[in-house]
Parts: structure tokens; C-alpha cells; sequence
């Protein structure tokens, strides 16, 4: 096992059972019905960027009611004690992700949706490629939004996927590692 690579951590589905864009909808909806309706129409216009930053503006994230994956968390600190640079990159936007990189307090840096950049999918391969700089990474996640990270990256780990998914894994030819996620 090389131990010098980089690995990039997903949030949602990974490390915690919830997707924090989700619950801070929920959060939005139920506190400003009203202007939920308004932003969804300038969604139609300005894109999931946008939406996302206004719902999480305000959203302080419910850490005792999280579903966090201890086999993600108890992974995760085994590889930062190996001295690796670990970094949390999600799809939530930036403010979410920042309040989970300060509670859990175990990642080098995080990186979220923000700027009109959705860091979802190839675009989380764009930004470790173009902004970091970083091509020799491993990535621990759990989506099919995640296959195409796992394209460019030289192991696959991952935890809490679907049959269809794992298939998928399998069938990749990638050296992969499985976590048992332990959501508790």
C-alpha cells in the first residue's frame, strides 16, 4: 500500500448517513416557506449554486442528530495517524462543509460547493486536477456521483454503496477497498 497518496473524503452518504443540502433544505422550507418559493424560481435560473448557498446561509448543522459512520471515521483517523493529508470535499456547499471540517477536527483542509462551482462529480476531479494541482490520489466515497473521481484516482474506497454500484466497483479492474460503513 503506497502511503504517500493523497486521499479526498465525501461527506454525504460517507461519512454521515444524511446529505447535509438536504437537511438544510428541510430547514429553509420549514423557516421561510414563503421565500423557499421565490428562491426555487431563481433556481430555475441561476442553478443549484445558487440554491445551495442560500439554504445553507443560516443552517448551523445538527451534529447530535447526524448519523455519523464510525467505520468511515475510525478509517479516516487511521490514515491522517499514518501521516497522510487527508481532505473532506463535498457536494454540500462550503459552509456546511467547513462547520463539519471544525467539528471533527481530522482534515487538512475541506472543500464544498461555492463560487458558482457545484463540487459534485467530474467537477470534484476538475478542482483536485486544476486548483490543487493533485493528480496521484485515492478517494473514499460512496455514489454513483462518484464514479467518475474513481476514474482518475488509483484506489477506490468506499463504503455504503447500492448492489448495483458495488457491481460496478468490481467490474472496474481498480485496486478498491471496501469499509463496512457503521452508522451509529
Amino acid at each position: 500500500m503506497d502511503d504517500n497518496k493523497i486521499l479526498f473524503v465525501d461527506l454525504d452518504g460517507t461519512l454521515i448517513k444524511e446529505d447535509l443540502s438536504n437537511l438544510a433544505f428541510i430547514h429553509y422550507l420549514k423557516k421561510n416557506p414563503l421565500n423557499t418559493l421565490y428562491h426555487l424560481i431563481v433556481f430555475l435560473f441561476k442553478g443549484k449554486t445558487y440554491l445551495k448557498e442560500i439554504i445553507s446561509r443560516d443552517f448551523k448543522v445538527p451534529f447530535e442528530s447526524l448519523t455519523f459512520n464510525k467505520g468511515a471515521l475510525d478509517y479516516v483517523r487511521e490514515i491522517k495517524n499514518r501521516h497522510r493529508v487527508v481532505y473532506l470535499i463535498s457536494g454540500s456547499h462550503q459552509i456546511l462543509v467547513k462547520q463539519i471540517d471544525s467539528h471533527l477536527k481530522i482534515f487538512f483542509e475541506s472543500f464544498g460547493t461555492q463560487d458558482n462551482f457545484n463540487m459534485v462529480g467530474s467537477n470534484k476531479v476538475k478542482f483536485i486536477n486544476e486548483k490543487l494541482n493533485i493528480r496521484d490520489f485515492d478517494y473514499f466515497g460512496n455514489s454513483r456521483k462518484d464514479l467518475p473521481i474513481w476514474k482518475y484516482c488509483r484506489r477506490i474506497i468506499y463504503t455504503n454503496v447500492s448492489k448495483s454500484l458495488r457491481n460496478i466497483i468490481d467490474s472496474s479492474g481498480l485496486s478498491k477497498i471496501e469499509i463496512k460503513e457503521d452508522f451509529n
